[in-house]
């Protein structure tokens, strides 16, 4: 039986102690090279595995919450014998700030983040303006953010937040780069229900 006497935010300032306690040994354990691509959300990693296998001389670091996905994530890079790539299991917007120097992220993906439909958990949204401070204080100018969602409304609240940021400027479609990144197994089950999925792409300036 649940221990009843334990109250709510102790419970969360103990998951949270948890979290930071992994945060600091990946820090000391992985040694993040000088310039590092990110990817929020990693799911099972089937995305940021094949970019790893594309681009060896690069390194791939994906944050995911869910435990089950990061560990089902490192069984895939481990199985494909991808040395170049990492997962961990924590929340990005406390990770961020402890594992990347100003300047070391050179391209961040968000691909298909929870939309938090309900008005009142929209400030749980990954695209904020603070957020974005955040972001944009370890990209070096010219570093790359992309965004892919199949939430038509959801892409263009993100446009609408990007576009007013003084550190990001968005680059129209011509622009991006002409080889195709892979598809996640998300968007893969999109495309074949026939819905449409909204890429943004945006540079640090």
């Amino acid at each position: 039986m649940a221990d009843l006497s334990l109250r709510f935010d102790d419970v969360i300032e103990e998951n949270y102690d948890r979290m930071l306690t992994r945060i600091r040994q990946f820090a000391v354990e992985r040694p993040l090279p000088e310039r590092v691509s990110l990817e929020i959300g990693s799911n099972r990693a089937n995305f940021l595995r094949q970019l790893a296998q594309r681009h060896p001389e690069r390194f791939y670091l994906g944050i995911e919450w869910r435990k089950k996905y990061v560990d089902f994530g490192k069984e895939n890079l481990l199985e494909h014998g991808v040395k170049n790539a990492d997962l961990l299991q924590a929340d990005a917007t406390m990770a961020i700030p402890i594992l990347l120097e100003e300047g070391q992220l050179s391209e961040l993906f968000i691909l298909f983040p929870d939309p938090w439909w309900k008005k009142r958990h929209r400030k749980r949204r990954i695209i904020q303006p603070q957020t974005l401070d955040l972001f944009a204080s370890k990209m070096h100018p010219g570093a790359t953010l992309w965004l892919r969602t199949d939430v038509g409304t959801l892409a263009d609240d993100f446009r609408e937040v990007l576009d007013a940021h003084p550190e990001f400027e968005h680059l129209p479609f011509e622009e991006m780069p002409v080889e195709p990144f892979p598809r996640t197994t998300r968007e893969v089950k999109i495309l074949r229900k026939g819905i449409p999925v909204h890429t943004l792409y945006y540079v640090r300036r």
